[in-house]
Order: C-alpha cells, then sequence, then structure tokens
C-alpha cells in the first residue's frame, strides 16, 4: 500500500546546473532563492550525498557532484527537484554559483608536462633466463596515437520511488542492475538490499556507454529519498554537455627487436591515456592493456607501461575490453610490418609468437598445452572453411576496379586465458573472419559476410549456443561502432540493429566440440566480432588511403570518422 500510494502520485522532475568551466574551483553554492520558488521541493548539492559521492564506486573514480572544484564541462554542480519540469529549468537557472576558472589541462602533453596523472605509471615485466639473443636482430619502433573520440550517450528514462522508509526502487531502459543498485546504495549510505533496480534490458557493468546513466540515476534515488516522493528524469531537462562521452586519447610508443625467421625477441611498450578528470572505467583499461602483452606474447623479455593522464576532460569510457583490443591492435600491426619485412604470412608469426598457438614442447601442464592444440587447430579449421585466402584475392580485384566502394577482410582470434580465472586452467576461444564494404560519399559500413567460430560449451545445446552467439554479434557491433548518428533519440538498440544494415547478409556462426569441461562460454564472441570488423574496415580504408594506420582511427567508429579518414590527404 505505500508503494501504490507512492506510484500514484505525478512524479516530480529533475533539471541540472553544471559547470560551464573546463577547470574552475568552486567558491560558493547559493540556491537560497531556488528553494523558496514555488513547486521546487530541494536542491541537491555534494553536502546532501549521505554516502560516498562516487556514481560508479567499485568500478572507477566519478564523482556525482563536484564538490570544491569543476574539472570538466558539463560536469554535475547541482540538481533541482520540483513538480513540473518547466519549474525544476527555471529554479536551476536561480542557482549561483561562484566560479574561480582555472587555466584547463587538456592533452596528454600538457599532463605529461605538469606531471599531472591519476596515479603513479603501471610497469610490468617479465624477463624468462634463456639462451643468449642471437647478434643480428631487427628493430621495429612506432608510435600509435588513438585519437580522442566523442559520441553520445546512450539515454533513456529514469524514474526513483520510494518502497519503504529508507527503501527506493530505481527504474532504467538499460544498465547492470545489481552494478548499479550496489553504486545507489553507496551514495545513499544504505544497504544493497534496500535499492531495487528494474532493467528493461540488462549490459555489461563496465559498458562505458551507459556511465552517465549512473549519475541520472544516482541523482534520481537520492532526490526520491529526500522528498520522499516519485521522481523520474525528463530527457528535455538534459543538456548536451552532460550526455557526451569520450573514448579518450591513448598513445603507445613500442619497440621491438625480432630475428631471422620473425620470432620477436623483446618487446617495449609505453603507453600513455587522457583519462579526463576522473579514472572512470580507465582503471580496468590499464590492466587490461598490459596483462594483454604479459599473457599473449611468447617473447622471453616484455616490458610495459601505461599511464592514465590527468586532465580537465570528461571522465573516458574506455574500459577493459578496450584496453584487451588496444592491446590486440598494436600486436597485430607489429606482426602485419615483420610480415612485410621478410615476406613471411600473418598466421605463421602468429603461430611462433602467440602463446596460445605456440606448440611448446616443454610445457608440461598438460591442460594448457591441451587447449594450445585446441586452439591452433581451430584457427587452421576457420581459415580454411571460411575461404580466407580466396576472399582476400577477390577483393584485392575488386578495390582495384571500384573507386568508390572498398572492401576489407580480417580474421581474428581470441587468446587464452591461462591460470585460475573461475576455476583452474579456465580459457576462452573464439575467431572471427569478417568482410566489409565501405562507402566513399557517406562513411558507412556494410558487413558482407562473416564467420564466427567458437568452441561449444557441453552442457549447452547447438540452439542455445548459436542464440547466445547470435546475441552477442549484436553486442559486439555496439561496442565498436555508434549508429546514432549524433540523435540521441536514436539510441542504439537491438531492434535498430537488427532493421539496419549493421548485420551482414551472410552471418555464420559454427561451434566445434571439444572435451574441456573448463570453457567460458561466448565471454570471446562479441570481442572477436567486433575486433574482426573494425579491422576488416581498417583494411578497407587502406583501399582508399595506402598510408592509413591506426594514427587515423579513434577506438569507437562512426560514420562521421570513417568519411573524415577516408578524405584526409595523406601527408
Amino acid at each position: 500500500m505505500p508503494q501504490q500510494k507512492k506510484r500514484t502520485q505525478s512524479p516530480l522532475e529533475m533539471a541540472f546546473v553544471v559547470s560551464p568551466f573546463e577547470s574552475a574551483r568552486i567558491c560558493s553554492i547559493d540556491s537560497e532563492q531556488a528553494s523558496r520558488t514555488d513547486g521546487v521541493r530541494a536542491v541537491l548539492t555534494s553536502a546532501d550525498v549521505p554516502g560516498k559521492n562516487n556514481a560508479i564506486c567499485g568500478t572507477g573514480d566519478l564523482p556525482l557532484f563536484a564538490e570544491d572544484e569543476s574539472s570538466f564541462v558539463g560536469q554535475l554542480v547541482a540538481v533541482v527537484v520540483a513538480e513540473r519540469a518547466s519549474i525544476a529549468r527555471s529554479a536551476a537557472d536561480l542557482v549561483q554559483v561562484d566560479y574561480k576558472p582555472k587555466p584547463p589541462v587538456l592533452e596528454i602533453e600538457e599532463a605529461v608536462k605538469l606531471n599531472s596523472f591519476h596515479s603513479e605509471p603501471i610497469e610490468s615485466l617479465t624477463e624468462e633466463v634463456t639462451s643468449p639473443l642471437p647478434d643480428q636482430l631487427e628493430v621495429i619502433e612506432r608510435d600509435f596515437v588513438f585519437p580522442d573520440h566523442v559520441c553520445l550517450q546512450e539515454l533513456s528514462a529514469v524514474e526513483s520511488f520510494l518502497t519503504g522508509p529508507g527503501q527506493v526502487s530505481v527504474s532504467v531502459g538499460a544498465c547492470d542492475s545489481r552494478a548499479l543498485a550496489k553504486r545507489i546504495a553507496s551514495l545513499a549510505g544504505i544497504e544493497e538490499e534496500q535499492v531495487r533496480v528494474n532493467a528493461e534490458r540488462e549490459t555489461e557493468a563496465s559498458d562505458g556507454r551507459f556511465l552517465q546513466l549512473f549519475v541520472f540515476a544516482g541523482a534520481a534515488a537520492l532526490c526520491s529519498l529526500k522528498t520522499g516522493q516519485a521522481v523520474r528524469l525528463g530527457t528535455s531537462n538534459v543538456t548536451k554537455d552532460m550526455i557526451i562521452a569520450r573514448s579518450g586519447e591513448a598513445r603507445a610508443s613500442v619497440r621491438l627487436t625480432h630475428d631471422g625467421s620473425g620470432k620477436i625477441q623483446s618487446i617495449e611498450c609505453c603507453a600513455e591515456v587522457n583519462s579526463g578528470s576522473a579514472t572512470g572505467m580507465t582503471e580496468s583499461f590499464r590492466s587490461a592493456f598490459i596483462n594483454h602483452f604479459n599473457e599473449v606474447h611468447s617473447s622471453s623479455r616484455v616490458s610495459v607501461t601505461c599511464s592514465l593522464c590527468r586532465t580537465d576532460r570528461s571522465p573516458g569510457l574506455m574500459g577493459q575490453m578496450h584496453g584487451t583490443a588496444l592491446g590486440a591492435f598494436i600486436s597485430e600491426e607489429m606482426i602485419a610490418q615483420i610480415s612485410s619485412r621478410l615476406s613471411v604470412p600473418v598466421h605463421s608469426l602468429r603461430k611462433i609468437n602467440f602463446i596460445h598457438f605456440m606448440d611448446d614442447e616443454s610445457q608440461t601442464d598438460a591442460t594448457l598445452r591441451a587447449h594450445r592444440e585446441v586452439i591452433a587447430e581451430s584457427w587452421d579449421r576457420l581459415i580454411e572453411s571460411s575461404s580466407y585466402g580466396e576472399r582476400a584475392e577477390e577483393i584485392i580485384r575488386f578495390n582495384e576496379s571500384e573507386t568508390h566502394y572498398k572492401r576489407g577482410i580480417a580474421a581474428v582470434p581470441v587468446r587464452a586465458i591461462e591460470g585460475p580465472v573461475n576455476g583452474p586452467g579456465e580459457f576462452s576461444f573464439g575467431a572471427a573472419v569478417a568482410e566489409v564494404q565501405v562507402d566513399w560519399f557517406t562513411g558507412e559500413v556494410y558487413p558482407l559476410r562473416i564467420d564466427v567460430l567458437q568452441l561449444s560449451e557441453p552442457e549447452l545445446g547447438p540452439a542455445t549456443q548459436v542464440s547466445e552467439m547470435s546475441a552477442s554479434f549484436l553486442d559486439g557491433m555496439r561496442k565498436y561502432f555508434s549508429f546514432s548518428g549524433g540523435e540521441p533519440a536514436q539510441e542504439l538498440s537491438d531492434s535498430l540493429l537488427l532493421g539496419s544494415r549493421a548485420v551482414p547478409g551472410q552471418l555464420r556462426f559454427d561451434l566445434m566440440e571439444h572435451g574441456q569441461e573448463s570453457v567460458r562460454f561466448s565471454s570471446s564472441v562479441s570481442y572477436c566480432l567486433s575486433m574482426s570488423v573494425y579491422q576488416a574496415t581498417r583494411e578497407a580504408l587502406r583501399g582508399y588511403r595506402k598510408s592509413l594506420s591506426f594514427v587515423d582511427l579513434p577506438l569507437i567508429l562512426d560514420t562521421e570518422s570513417i568519411y573524415n579518414a577516408i578524405h584526409e590527404k595523406d601527408s
């Protein structure tokens, strides 16, 4: 009954006071006039947060409200909750914030010069004692710059209401409901059991596309607890500055040595990431990036350093998956360079340089060795069954004859996960071959065909597994491609993807049976799918610009960035 009574009341509306400055000290916030406005029920600032002022506690750092200073344009300073949206907006204009602007730090170069980091750089060094290195080693040095990329966050309706004393329920369109419940409980200073989250669609907690949703949901929950009434988010009250998300610029300098066979003897990689004013999801990005080099390459010496630069920009949305992807992009690019130098096939170089492809006779762990054999067999099977070689030759002929359309093809494996994950010796494997076509006029990408191979889970039926792989395909496409066209109303959803050209004409899922029990099913599918489409897109763009490299592409693609990559003149 108390719950029904609350639901029958018209929900209150929120309006937001955000910082217009990239960097400024907040001297004072005067909300008295706004609070006295008829219809206003409350004005909340950082002083009204009973718990921890962190919207994503547990997985990163993103303050719900700016406290003593604002660190990026659009940062939430105060929220006004009123009986109607128009009243809330008018009252928000009456909140007086005394800012003292400061010179902002915006780029990685400035941050490095000023020693502006979120934490000390993390360095990882793996060095095995082996026989002396050959006298004659080739050296390859490359600098990678993955540009900052701005896109609009997925925004859905948010509504909160009380279900009892100190108990709140929050309804959202899409999120990780368990993670959101934890974060709201931490903000409100209550137990997780006192928070209920209803999500129309479940997503991963690390999905940065919904990062700002935690700010809106957290603010709504606090407003309900403060006023005792239902509160909803009116999308018209959200400024564009509040829903802008950044992938964050990432830079990496790589130096490796290899012998005459193409075997990598040493790798040194130093990376810097623009994490913005808060670490956001980039702590997990850094860990995944470093782990990629430690767990994938079989080189006897691997040295990796990664720094999270603190700047006055919105927190970056890159997370664990992007760290793994960035590491994989760099590894594949370096392997391609060795292949070009020595005229050795890329697949052969993978087998002698990547742990999960090696036939390591010295490996004493029978389980790991069996996993490697299965992975090598699966990879060969995918390359053969997808007619990769023949299709690559056809694409070359197509690109030579076509001016306005170019095609690309890429084969991507997923590495084994060695050591205890959820149990001893667990690993995952998936692989995909993607073929895409890029339109010169629009920058649009059309996947033409995708072949996917996934190690099957013995406990699940084939129909269930293929169904999960189909869902992972959609999720994988969302990871790296923005189809929204810059309009919040056209939020990326399953229905939009299913009704668009994002789904290729031929999508073949294949399962490979095996006798192992310790397999993490489908965790790798969205990764290998999105990676293969991303790399195939890059190869297609090289049909327009021979010198195109990762320097010209962000980690998250949209038609605008692809169009710019096509039409930017070579230096």
